[in-house]
């Protein structure tokens, strides 16, 4: 059940959300001083909603966590009682949220897998490409009027609400190879999201009566996801917006893919500069195995059981896939044995899905070649993917008037973090 905090919390966003629709109405038939007198009440309103909506996530924190602590207190008769799902209770949501990661702060930290959702079903609503069409072209029903309303800021700009915001980034997950290969996605309800992480164990040993115990202190560490700017322009003609039907589909799934293939690219192979991350193939410390001083082709499958038994001697957990360029998808099934058959897939390597994807470069250096790749394999479940919901809109009407276009940029932020490094290994320096 919902505590007496949490129900006046969601009642004071429910009664700002009609305040924020009400100008929003009004804001259509202002001018001048009128028009911005209201939209300064309208920031007010959405920021105070911004507030509510911290207050409330806080209240289901601190719920969640005191219904974990009694659920481990025993009964009466001595037993641990049983787990109950109670749909959108704390305790259904304390459940959801016990992944074993915590904040700086002691709380524990959302973590979804690949085969859970950011999203849920209360939080379904408009697509964001139909609210983007409506940005230009007017909004068609009362729940593209509400979305607008929640979003719309004095600048011109639009951000998105946190539930429209959640299904957008459940899209793009669904777009991602990281993704798939069983990265985590982590909320970010700030700039900046401080994880506890082990990175060392602590000694233990067999002992000898009277003999000393072995020594030796666990070495804790911290997973630091600070949030980036991915962002970018999308370009298109006023009458495609206004003429075609399955408009906000098309800005929604071009918008996703765009930053679902430059997150992949980010998130392996980022350099860390202009403010990107830094991706798995250049954070000191992964495993790593060459084709060669220059460089090589694939002949057979044995760089590849190297490159995995590289994380199986750091005592990691099997990898949970390995991804590559295309290129190398196609060097792979041609390799043959000497009559010409398809070579045999070692259980090894058979075992471990290989993942493609065209935001893997083929334009590597490894001594003399500049046109290399490489496959990194990985248990992904380590590779942390930090989002920020605050995800914005701003048209640019001005800027590409003349062509009778419209622009707009789209602003995401990200960051990627590796929980556990000796859970991935390169094979570097594959050619054509």
């Amino acid at each position: 059940m919902k505590t007496a905090k949490l129900i006046e919390l969601e009642r004071q966003k429910l009664a700002l959300h009609e305040e924020a629709r009400e100008l929003f109405a009004q804001l259509k038939d202002s001018t001048g001083a009128q028009l911005s007198e209201l939209e300064g009440k309208h920031d007010r309103v959405m920021r105070s909603v911004d507030q509510v909506n911290l207050d409330i996530d806080e209240a289901r924190s601190d719920e969640a966590s005191r219904v974990v602590r009694e659920s481990r207190r025993p009964g009466s008769n001595g037993s641990i009682p049983a787990s109950y799902d109670g749909g959108d209770s704390a305790l259904a949501w304390a459940s959801e949220n016990r992944t074993g990661w915590t904040d700086q702060n002691g709380k524990p930290v959302r973590v979804v897998a690949a085969n859970e959702r950011v999203s849920n079903d209360e939080q379904r609503g408009t697509a964001l490409g139909d609210v983007v069409r409506a940005m230009v072209t007017g909004p068609r029903n009362d729940i593209e009027k509400r979305a607008l309303s929640e979003g719309t800021n004095s600048a011109g700009g639009f951000t998105v609400p946190a539930p429209l915001a959640s299904w957008f980034i459940d899209r793009l997950r669904g777009r991602s190879v990281v993704i798939a290969a069983g990265a985590m996605t982590v909320p970010m309800e700030s700039a900046t999201l401080a994880i506890a992480r082990l990175e060392t164990d602590p000694a233990i040993g067999w002992r000898a009566e009277n003999a000393a115990l072995a020594s030796g202190d666990p070495t804790f560490g911290r997973v630091l996801l600070t949030a980036k700017s991915l962002a970018g322009i999308m370009l298109m003609s006023r009458e495609l917006l206004m003429d075609t039907v399955n408009a906000g589909q098309m800005i929604e799934q071009a918008i996703a893919k765009a930053m679902a293939l430059e997150m992949d690219r980010a998130a392996i192979y980022g350099d860390g500069t202009g403010n990107s991350p830094t991706g798995i193939i250049n954070v000191i410390g992964i495993n790593e195995v060459s084709m060669g001083t220059n460089g090589a082709q694939l002949a057979s499958y044995d760089k590849l059981i190297d490159t995995i038994y590289e994380m199986q001697l750091k005592n990691a957990a099997n990898p949970t896939a390995g991804i590559m360029h295309p290129r190398s998808g196609a060097s792979l099934a041609k390799l043959k044995d000497v009559q010409s058959n398809p070579l045999q897939v070692p259980e090894m390597v058979r075992r471990v899905p290989l993942l493609t994807t065209t935001s893997a470069p083929i334009t590597e250096t490894v001594g003399t070649s500049s046109n290399t790749s490489s496959i990194v394999y990985g248990d992904y479940s380590q590779l942390f993917i930090g989002m920020r919901q605050d995800i914005t809109i701003q048209m640019l009407n001005e800027l590409y008037a003349g062509t009778g276009q419209i622009g707009l940029a789209v602003h995401a932020r990200i960051d990627v973090q590796l929980a556990h490094k000796e859970s991935f290994s390169r094979l570097k320096g594959i050619t054509p």
